[in-house]
């Protein structure tokens, strides 16, 4: 049994407009359904705008999905009970992608860590010293550093205390959300080497949201891809990185500096935005380059399972041939 398991998960924004139209909603993720093992590392990939980061949302509980299931370690997450989301946020935590506005500048580091055991542990004064102390060693910082503000420490430091409030609760599951995009590239080594480190030692499962491929290489187990709020590609490292399938994966290789060459047979894709989507047809259709009418038409079927994998396109169905 999968550690978690999202099963069809769907969520839709009210639109506040003064239009006439009887739909006035937005569907930013659409029938999102993956699992992830313990201790290992799923990464999701796609565009600004594609729902990753409404889907980290939605599973640690900053918001309520529409529709669909978030089953962690064998229980479903009830969104309405109040203690359930709680212990929800014990369980599941997050690294934010900015560490200069994700730690607040007025507090001590120490009241930063603090105020998670506070709220969700039993500890006394002394208990919880302790383990601020341990938590900052873990991430390769000082006990003293907790008596510092934010703004004493560079870039790198601060998402070490970024990483140091998500640990500290020991939780089963870290969601990270671009956790590196905002530090120079010596820096985004130290800190993924931190992650992977941290994985080995207290077996953390990761959901790590990142459009950068090399770093998804490097860190993931598994990979989504994602477009327009729509996994259109799902598998192990392996099969992803060895052979895209989806036109959309193809398209996010070739335009990589680092994958350019290799993948540089697949037809030429611009991956800038869509003026609309196909109501009916693949969320892809208006810029595949290998798209037949019946693409515009038919919505393809993702959850065609083979050895693992899964990819929304209707080539894979039997319709249309990619080569």
């Amino acid at each position: 049994m999968s550690f978690l398991s999202v099963q069809n998960l769907h969520k839709t924004y009210k639109l506040k407009t003064l239009s006439f139209s009887s739909n006035n909603n937005i569907d930013a993720i659409k029938n999102i359904s993956f699992n992830l093992d313990s201790g290992k590392t799923l990464a999701i990939v796609g565009e600004s705008g594609s729902g990753k980061s409404t889907l980290a949302r939605q599973i640690i509980g900053i918001e309520n999905p529409t529709k669909g299931k978030i089953i962690l370690n064998g229980e479903e997450l009830n969104f309405k009970n109040r203690e359930h989301r709680k212990n929800r946020f014990k369980d599941i935590r997050m690294i934010f992608q900015n560490p200069y506005e994700s730690l607040n500048p007025k507090s001590r580091i120490g009241t930063i860590l603090e105020e998670a055991l506070l709220i969700n542990t039993p500890l006394s004064t002394k208990q919880r010293k302790l383990k601020i102390e341990k938590t900052l060693t873990r991430v390769g910082l000082l006990p003293e550093h907790q008596y510092r503000y934010p703004h004493m420490f560079p870039g790198g430091q601060r998402q070490r205390i970024a990483i140091a409030r998500a640990i500290i609760l020991d939780p089963k599951l870290i969601i990270a959300d671009e956790p590196l995009s905002a530090l120079d590239v010596s820096i985004q080594a130290q800190i993924l080497n931190l992650l992977q480190e941290l994985q080995e030692e207290l077996g953390i499962s990761y959901l790590f949201i990142s459009h950068d491929l090399n770093v998804v290489e490097h860190i993931a187990d598994q990979v989504i891809v994602m477009f327009a709020g729509e996994i259109v590609e799902y598998g192990n490292i392996e099969q992803i990185f060895d052979r895209p399938l989806h036109p959309y994966t193809q398209a996010l290789f070739a335009s990589t500096p680092t994958y350019m060459n290799r993948f540089s047979h697949f037809k030429k894709t611009k991956l800038s935005k869509s003026k609309f989507q196909l109501e009916n047809g693949c969320c892809f259709a208006q810029k595949c380059p290998y798209c037949e009418e019946r693409c515009k038409q038919e919505h393809p079927d993702s959850t065609n399972e083979n050895n693992g994998r899964k990819v929304a396109c209707l080539k894979y169905q039997g319709l249309i041939e990619v080569e």
